[in-house]
């Protein structure tokens, strides 16, 4: 191992980075691996148990319709933030996911790219990880950074993206943004040209997405599916790239496909015809309507206006739904927002940032007062937050995809 026992900085905030920092700690000396997220990050644990005595589960499985109307994503989960921050980093006052000053940014919750392996935020608090913020300068081994610190490393891992590339396309399309397509698909001038796979969402599966862009992409091909004319195509192209530019107006824009993914999802499937008709099921039977709606997202979804597969559709949602919710749940929720605890948390969130930022702080919170009052803080933490649920990448998932 050529970096074995070397000091190690890690620059992003994506997954990527969460994995190297996971993985690579055990093989560096403790505090000499360095964490640096230049623009700040939010954060989300994608699996673990709510409570000890829960069992483990996917925690984007809050995500079925009737949540997603009693606590929007595009208003921040009001009722539910909460939960977002105890289940990613083990406090109420977790802002971001995280409570670490130097990886906090100014987006709104739901409002940026979300990394979904917060389980490397551990390792920053048990003082195996540094975090660092916003860098000021790189002298040969050394960096500085913008809170004025500095640090010397041997090994220096850019996990800061990459570029999309169609050196095979004529100029006068590589030149055209994302967002300049028709639902980020589209060529606006080419209708037979069509992205498929590049549109992100705040949290959420790339697969998910691509399967309903896929769905656009053949109905359209086969004469099943109509676009609007190439004016209304126009008008619709400048309302999202308003919409998605101040929806990431706090963010820096870096990723130009990024969408809430939620909603996208829906608007392609009221192009395709395939938005449930929740009306007409509940209609016809209430448990197959209640079965629809408080399910966690599934692609099935937008299968159930097909008779011939709706049925398959119903018993794949009801597997997923197994476990994940139950009517309570949605009463506290809608308490929650109705007292606006998330608001409230939100500020307590703020307050904690600017004593985290003093002076004052920095200069006593090493001290053993100050550490055994931190310990007795973090001790619900260690014993009520699940830190060691990891999913299990031997077993492979149990999949059920659904036709076109």
């Amino acid at each position: 191992m050529a970096h074995k026992g070397k000091r190690v900085l890690v620059v992003g905030g994506g997954e990527f980075a969460s994995d190297i920092v996971t993985y690579w700690h055990e093989n560096v000396k403790p505090a000499s691996l360095h964490w640096c997220i230049p623009r700040g990050q939010h954060f989300f644990r994608n699996y673990a148990k709510l409570l000890p005595w829960r069992r483990p589960q996917a925690l984007d499985k809050a995500s079925s319709k009737i949540l997603r109307w009693v606590a929007p994503h595009r208003k921040g989960k009001p009722g539910l933030a909460w939960a977002c921050h105890w289940t990613s980093g083990g406090s109420l006052l977790a802002y971001q996911g995280h409570g670490i000053p130097e990886f906090r940014n100014d987006a709104h919750f739901f409002r940026s790219f979300i990394n979904k392996n917060a389980n490397a935020l551990d390792l920053i608090t048990d003082g195996i990880v540094v975090p660092k913020g916003k860098m000021s300068g790189c002298h040969g081994n050394t960096i500085e950074y913008a809170d004025g610190s500095t640090g010397e490393y041997d090994v220096i891992i850019l996990c800061t993206g990459f570029c999309k590339e169609f050196p095979f396309l004529p100029q006068q399309i590589r030149s055209k943004k994302f967002c300049e397509r028709f639902k980020f698909m589209f060529d606006a001038d080419d209708l037979s040209l069509v992205f498929v796979g590049f549109v992100r969402p705040v949290v959420g599966s790339i697969l998910t997405i691509a399967e309903s862009q896929s769905r656009l992409a053949a109905r359209v091909f086969s004469g099943r599916v109509q676009l609007p004319s190439a004016d209304q195509r126009q008008r619709i192209i400048a309302e999202d790239t308003d919409f998605y530019r101040d929806y990431f107006k706090e963010t820096s824009r870096r990723i130009d496909t990024l969408v809430e993914g939620g909603g996208y999802l829906d608007e392609l499937a009221h192009i395709t015809g395939n938005y449930p008709e929740f009306w007409s099921l509940f209609k016809q039977s209430p448990n197959n309507w209640l079965t629809a709606v408080l399910s966690p997202y599934h692609g099935c979804l937008y299968l159930l206006n097909d008779p011939e597969r709706r049925e398959m559709a119903l018993a794949t949602l009801r597997r997923h739904k197994a476990g994940t919710f139950s009517p309570i749940q949605l009463v506290w929720i809608s308490l929650f927002r109705l007292l606006w605890l998330d608001a409230l948390l939100d500020v307590l969130g703020i307050i904690k940032y600017k004593i985290q930022m003093s002076k004052a702080w920095k200069a006593v919170k090493d001290c053993r007062v100050i550490a055994c009052l931190n310990n007795m803080w973090l001790y619900p933490k260690k014993c009520l937050f699940d830190r060691s649920t990891r999913f299990d990448r031997s077993k492979p998932p149990v999949l059920s995809l659904s036709n076109n």
